[in-house]
């Protein structure tokens, strides 16, 4: 039922009496009343603790306890059961007073009165007293809710998680929380007065005053700073310091401090932990390239960029279409359709924008993001020009010895038959007088078994080639004595020799009968390639290990010299580049095919390298580095 709407329950604790019946008299027939008479007091507890009364009735002395006596106990009631306060009026016979204290107020006293009383006055007073109540009890309520938020606000500010305080104009500390204890080590009563700079540790001191002194000027601050604690653990907090502002003048100042100490070690973790993934993925001599879904490089390290030929800034965010032809990067970062989840391995020739060819080896894989989704490519490659010039190396040395194995057995069984025609020959020939037109069949037999005496002496010089006796000698000695052959053949052909060999060049470790050899193939093959003329172009300088690592084997440790060979001939088509040093192939016109083939042998014995490089149209040149046995 709604309060306003019940009767007011009234308790008369009254012995028999005038008081008694003045009170009976007035109050009886009022409306809005239920009346309970009881002459106890002890009964009148008992009533109370089962129907709350909105307004007590005593006289001083009940039949069995004081009016004192019975207020006290039932205050204690209502202190103990959390009861309402109970309205009290005090009514004593005509001509006694009864002396009331502060303790009779404080238990709920509202009055104290004497007959003679007439009913109208009591009637009116029992009113007035109901309608202050009224009045009061929100006040009261009101009250009872602020100190109850007052005690939720403290509550909630001394077991925050956070460290909260307050600071006096000074910067000194006013309040603290209970977090503190916990963050510092310190008791809170050891730091009040005691001013904000100096619970901050000394080396983020400086950067704390210089936020403070903003926060000073009206404006929060949000900083962080390690501060000062007794274990010396020297936790980092994140501090949020606002001004407080009251009649427009800065008062105090209020901060939250939360513990990020843990963060910041993650933090720092991560950050290690990223730069040494960063450092291991741009030490690596492998590239490697991640784009998003539309195609877009996304990252590219420093092995990539070697072998790509191009700088990381010139191609992050951008299509690698831009850069490469289109068909190679589809096919270089293609992923298998069978089953998207395997890593493809593969190999190709990409094109670089220089218009050079690289052999890539690569791998192509899903680049995912936390929830396993598929955010990019991870392409993984490596430069194998090197290895594939190596295996066309090894392939063509296998072919190289099974030839020789061959040519050795075929040249064995030919000469031995061809010395026999040759015998038979001769003696026919000594037979025929001179003037018999037959001879003339014999002299052709002969020319032509010498000329297969010939072949098969190359044969064998491919086929056994003599390991080479090297000391050392000076490269100009070797190219006089070549030069001393080929002379009259380069001035019949209208070709200008250069050289150009440096007085200081060092003496080079070969045998000097078969380097001539080497010389003189190389020469005769410029010759027959100018037949129109031109010009020829020895060159040589000093060349560290490794002048054309991986074409040939690894190189030889220590110093080389390394000599060029260029002519203005009709130059070499790529696709026969890989070719030329195979037994057997020629371009000439009733050539064997084995000059380059013994050239490339004897290099090989003395474990030199040799390259060619040409171009239709453009000429070609052999460059050949050979040992000095100087090391470095």
């Amino acid at each position: 039922m709604n309060e306003t709407m019940r009767n007011k329950y009234l308790c008369l604790v009254i012995p028999d009496g005038p008081v008694r019946s003045a009170l009976l008299e007035a109050l009886r027939e009022e409306h809005g009343y239920d009346l309970t008479v009881l002459s106890s007091g002890l009964d009148a507890l008992e009533q109370a603790s089962r129907r709350t009364p909105d307004l007590l009735i005593l006289s001083p002395q009940s039949s069995d306890i004081s009016a004192a006596e019975l207020m006290a106990r039932l205050y204690e009631i209502t202190q103990t059961r959390k009861f309402p306060d109970i309205p009290v009026i005090l009514f004593s016979p005509e001509g006694e007073t009864v002396p009331c204290d502060t303790a009779w107020l404080e238990r709920g006293l509202k009055g104290s009165f004497s007959l003679p009383f007439g009913s109208h006055e009591i009637r009116e007073l029992v009113k007035n007293l109901f309608n202050e109540q009224e009045i009061s009890d929100p006040t009261k309520e009101l009250k009872a809710e602020v100190r109850r938020s007052e005690y939720r606000y403290r509550d909630l500010l001394e077991n925050a998680n956070d460290f909260i305080f307050t600071l006096d104009f000074e910067g000194c500390f006013v309040y603290l929380n209970n977090r503190f204890k916990p963050l510092s080590g310190f008791e809170k009563e050891e730091w009040i007065g005691k001013p904000f700079l100096n619970f901050i540790a000394s080396k983020d001191r400086p950067e704390a005053g210089i936020h403070y002194q903003m926060v000073h000027q009206g404006r929060a601050r949000i900083f962080e700073a390690e501060i000062v604690d007794r274990d010396n653990r020297r936790p980092i907090l994140s501090f949020s310091v606002t001004p407080i502002v009251e009649k427009g003048r800065i008062s105090g100042f209020m901060g939250i401090g939360r513990d990020v100490t843990e963060q910041k070690t993650l933090e720092k973790e991560i950050i290690n932990l990223t730069q040494f993934n960063e450092s291991i993925i741009e030490s690596m001599e492998a590239g490697l390239l991640t784009t998003d879904l539309e195609g877009m490089a996304t990252s590219l390290n420093a092995g990539g960029e070697k072998i790509l030929e191009c700088r990381k800034d010139e191609i992050l965010g951008k299509s690698l279409r831009r850069f490469f032809p289109a068909e190679e990067i589809r096919l270089f970062t293609a992923e298998s359709e069978e089953n998207p989840s395997l890593i493809r391995r593969r190999e190709m020739d990409l094109t670089l924008r220089s218009g050079k060819k690289k052999s890539i080896g690569f791998t192509v894989t899903h680049r995912l993001d936390n929830q396993k989704r598929k955010v990019g490519t991870i392409v993984s490659f490596r430069d194998i020009s090197e290895l594939k010039q190596m295996q066309v190396e090894i392939f063509r040395m296998d072919r190289l010895a099974s030839l020789g194995v061959l040519a050795s057995g075929i040249a064995h069984e030919i000469k031995n038959p061809l010395a026999g025609i040759k015998t038979l020959a001769q003696a026919c020939e000594e037979e025929f007088d001179p003037d018999d037109s037959r001879r003339e069949y014999l002299i052709r037999i002969i020319r032509q078994v010498n000329r297969l005496d010939e072949l098969l002496k190359t044969f064998f010089s491919f086929a056994r080639p003599r390991p080479p006796n090297r000391s050392k000698v000076a490269l100009p000695l070797i190219l006089q004595e070549v030069l001393g052959l080929v002379s009259q053949k380069l001035s019949s052909a209208r070709i200008e020799y250069h050289q150009n060999v440096p007085e200081v060049l060092p003496e080079v470790l070969v045998d000097f009968q078969q380097m001539q050899q080497v010389f003189l193939n190389l020469f005769i093959n410029s010759i027959d390639a100018m037949p129109g003329g031109g010009k020829l172009t020895l060159s040589a300088d000093n060349a560290q290990n490794g002048a054309f690592p991986g074409l040939i084997g690894e190189g030889i440790a220590g110093r080389q010299v390394r000599i060029t060979l260029s002519d203005t001939g009709e130059g070499i088509p790529e696709e026969k580049l890989q070719t030329i040093f195979d037994p057997f192939y020629t371009t000439k016109p009733g050539g064997v095919g084995l000059g380059l083939s013994i050239v490339y042998r004897i290099i090989q014995e003395h474990e030199g390298e040799i390259l060619v490089k040409s171009a239709p149209g453009l000429g070609t040149s052999f460059v050949l580095t050979l040992p000095t046995g100087v090391h470095s």
